[in-house]
């Protein structure tokens, strides 16, 4: 006997069909990568952005700015303060959803931020331009950063350097009382004309108790120049006791040196010079003692020269203010 297979029913087979369908539609689709809304959807303050002194800060009393606001997106930021006196300038960056970490204690980009001034806060977002928030703080007085390091001279203190002028320094001195002092009143100011590479230096006697903190392969000599003379440049020469006699002799002691090129912008400008930078000089009648070492425990005497980059026949200079040494980092 032979059987025959039936013909399907075409109900059923429409009914398990739209069962299939039914089941394939409601299955739950899983995300192919991360939840990007939190990334870029719009940005929102959940909390204003301000800061804890409405009164103004006293940097003497070792106040800090503590500024905050909450947002609703992880973000990256920069917040940016610019002295309305002083021009002082100083920025923040970070990434997060609130500012909880972000504090300011009188830090500087290149001029100090001035005493009885308004600072602007301008709390900007990478990617929400929109977004911007604005704020101020009374800064009451001048920020004291001399913690960060050795303070070698502001040009307050007279006691602390000695100007020493040559054939070709046509003025060397310090200007008082000066608003456009880097920090406090006073700074130094010199020039001179000629075929020559020396116009005059500022020396500073260096005790190297003070420099217990401070090594070579690590710590900075940070410096705040500004000129106005195209090709002008400083000469930086540390000077040793290699023989420990207590006084610099040519011939007996060591001597390290560098040059730095000054922009001729009329601006002051932070140089922060690695003391690893400094080799040793074995112009005129120098020598090697110590194998070449520059030996923190040896010196005496700092000078910074005025110089020019070449040798041409000009006038050359430059201001100098607020020379510090930083351990670790620069200032």
């Amino acid at each position: 006997m032979t059987l025959l297979n039936p013909s399907p029913n075409p109900w059923i087979l429409s009914r398990s069909l739209v069962i299939i369908l039914a089941f394939v539609g409601c299955a739950k689709e899983e995300p192919l990568g991360p939840d990007l809304s939190g990334l870029y959807g719009e940005l929102e303050l959940l909390t204003a952005f301000s800061n804890n002194s409405p009164n103004g800060v006293h940097f003497e009393a070792n106040e800090k700015v503590e500024f905050s606001a909450d947002f609703n997106l992880e973000v990256d930021y920069t917040l940016s303060l610019t002295g309305q006196s002083s021009g002082a300038k100083y920025s923040i960056s970070g990434k997060g959803a609130n500012l909880s970490d972000v504090s300011w204690g009188g830090d500087c980009d290149d001029v100090f931020f001035g005493p009885m001034e308004w600072v602007h806060c301008v709390l900007e977002f990478d990617d929400h331009p929109q977004s911007t928030q604005l704020d101020s703080v009374f800064v009451w007085e001048q920020p004291d950063l001399s913690f960060k390091g050795v303070l070698l001279t502001s040009f307050e203190d007279p006691s602390a350097f000695s100007l020493t002028s040559g054939d070709f320094t046509e003025y060397l001195e310090t200007v008082n009382n000066a608003p456009d002092a880097v920090e406090g009143s006073t700074y130094m100011t010199g020039f001179g004309s000629g075929p020559a590479t020396w116009f005059g230096a500022l020396r500073i006697t260096m005790d190297p108790a003070t420099l217990s903190n401070i090594t070579v392969a690590d710590s900075f000599l940070n410096l705040h120049l500004r000129s106005e003379f195209e090709g002008s440049a400083t000469v930086i020469k540390v000077f040793e006791d290699s023989n420990d006699d207590g006084i610099i002799n040519s011939g007996d002691d060591e001597v390290f040196t560098t040059k730095v090129p000054i922009a001729a912008d009329g601006q002051w400008q932070r140089m922060n010079l690695p003391l690893s930078d400094l080799s040793l000089d074995l112009s005129g009648n120098n020598v090697a003692v110590n194998g070449g070492l520059l030996d923190l425990d040896n010196i005496l005497r700092l000078d910074i020269t005025i110089s020019q980059v070449g040798t041409a026949d000009g006038t050359f200079g430059f201001d100098a203010d607020y020379i510090i040494l930083t351990p670790d980092e620069p200032f």
